[in-house]
């Protein structure tokens, strides 16, 4: 196995919560569960640790990290900058055509489902699974070299990219409210970039990022949203209090 598909199994294997959370994360360990040598899952480890899953203490190893909620909003409020940097960039650069008819057709898949009713785990997978469409789009319609792995790496981070929805459990006309300006949020971007607005673009970005940490922050409050979060890629290791754990 090459180092790349180590880290991504290793990455994978912690934010399901294969290891226990708390206890000290062996080489010998990870050696034996990925089937590697000791030296890939030393390599495999160390990226880890340089992501922010691991960290390495003095005299006693590598322990798999703990994420309070404030952290998560944190985190998805700097991935939101990175997103408004390619946004502007989109509008600087100007939408081609094809790019125009692919966000348009996110945009009408999601109006069409939003106004059906987001309500089945069926429905709450393919909003997840445009969320992430659109964003993907924007990021490669940015042009940016840069952008994408910055942005690739943060979204690594429990709760933070951008599949990681966390829908309300308490109020439905509230949840539907989440929703409906996240997708009013969606149409304004794609506008101000169509329009090659690139500050009002960016600007809009900021604002969707900063509403999404403040839905999670509140979601997340509901004892039934925190259980489904925990099945999500990284939700093994949202710590118990909203404050930070190693």
């Amino acid at each position: 196995m090459l180092l790349v598909d180590a880290t991504a199994a290793l990455r994978s294997k912690i934010l399901s919560g294969t290891f226990d959370v708390g206890k000290k994360l062996r080489e010998v360990t990870v050696a034996e569960e990925l089937n590697v040598s000791r030296t890939i899952a030393r390599l495999a480890m160390s990226t880890l640790e340089h992501e922010g899953l691991l960290v390495r203490e003095p005299n006693r190893g590598s322990w798999i990290r703990l994420f309070s909620i404030d952290e998560i909003a944190d985190a998805i409020e700097v991935r939101g900058e990175l997103e408004a940097m390619a946004a502007r960039k989109v509008a600087e650069h100007g939408l081609s055509d094809e790019s125009i008819r692919t966000f348009q057709a996110i945009l009408d898949d999601s109006d069409t489902l939003l106004k059906a009713g987001v309500r089945s785990a069926a429905d709450q997978s393919t909003w997840r699974e445009l969320n992430v469409s659109y964003h993907a789009m924007l990021i490669s319609a940015s042009q940016s070299r840069a952008l994408p792995n910055s942005i690739e790496q943060i979204s690594h981070l429990p709760l933070v990219s951008t599949s990681a929805i966390v829908f309300d459990k308490t109020d439905d006309a509230l949840g539907q409210h989440q929703l409906e300006d996240a997708f009013a949020d969606h149409v304004e971007i794609f506008d101000a970039m169509k329009a090659r607005q690139g500050m009002r673009a960016a600007d809009r970005m900021r604002e969707h990022a900063y509403k999404n940490a403040q839905n999670k922050r509140r979601n997340l409050a509901d004892p039934n949203a925190m259980k489904a979060a925990r099945a999500l890629p990284g939700g093994a290791l949202i710590a118990q209090s909203n404050h930070t754990e190693t």
